[in-house]
């Protein structure tokens, strides 16, 4: 067993929010209240989410280079993406559902009309006891529209994957904070 191991500093994420806002919308001046004006919440979400980042990496070579090591490497810009799963239909899941689009009462029910891609910020954030992470994109968009799953299984969510965009502000498409603890202590 490792003598570094610190069970002060173990993570077991017990529970976790999401909330949409327009895009741009700033970073409120606590990410963690427990009221975040003009943003509307997604409601349950399963079994937390995902943060994502990938990167596509060229090796580069020259014809002379005998050591078996790339000569240099060609980093492409990291795409991030963020993945969660509301369990309840609420504002801000059908607005991301339907990209933006709108629900209109009719026909006995109400008709869910897709939009065109709307962008808009988003928080995330989970806890375990006093200890909090979340995480801001300024400006994103729904990477893949979700598929309907009505099985009786479990409680199927609206699975959601979130791809950030360019932020306006030119800052980083995705932000994170830590409550309570500063990982480089």
């Amino acid at each position: 067993m490792s003598s570094y191991a610190n069970s002060d500093l173990a993570r077991v994420w017990e529970d976790g929010d999401a909330f949409r806002a327009p895009t741009g919308t700033a970073v409120p001046g606590d990410i963690f209240a427990s009221s975040l004006p003009g943003w509307e919440a997604f409601g349950g979400i399963r079994a937390g989410f995902t943060v994502s980042k990938d990167q596509t990496v060229d090796e580069l070579d020259i014809w002379n280079n005998k050591s078996g090591a790339a000569y240099k490497r060609k980093k492409q810009p990291v795409k991030p993406t963020i993945a969660f799963e509301p369990v309840d239909m609420s504002k801000a899941t059908a607005l991301t559902i339907l990209r933006g689009g709108s629900v209109v009462a009719g026909n006995g029910g109400y008709e869910l009309i897709e939009g065109d891609d709307e962008d808009f910020a988003l928080i995330v954030r989970v806890y375990d006891g006093d200890e909090a992470k979340a995480y801001y994109v300024e400006k994103g968009e729904l990477g893949a529209i979700p598929e309907d799953k009505m099985d009786g299984e479990d409680i199927s969510g609206f699975p959601l994957e979130i791809a950030p965009l360019a932020p306006p502000s030119g800052g980083k498409a995705i932000r994170q904070w830590q409550k309570n603890t500063n990982p480089l202590a």
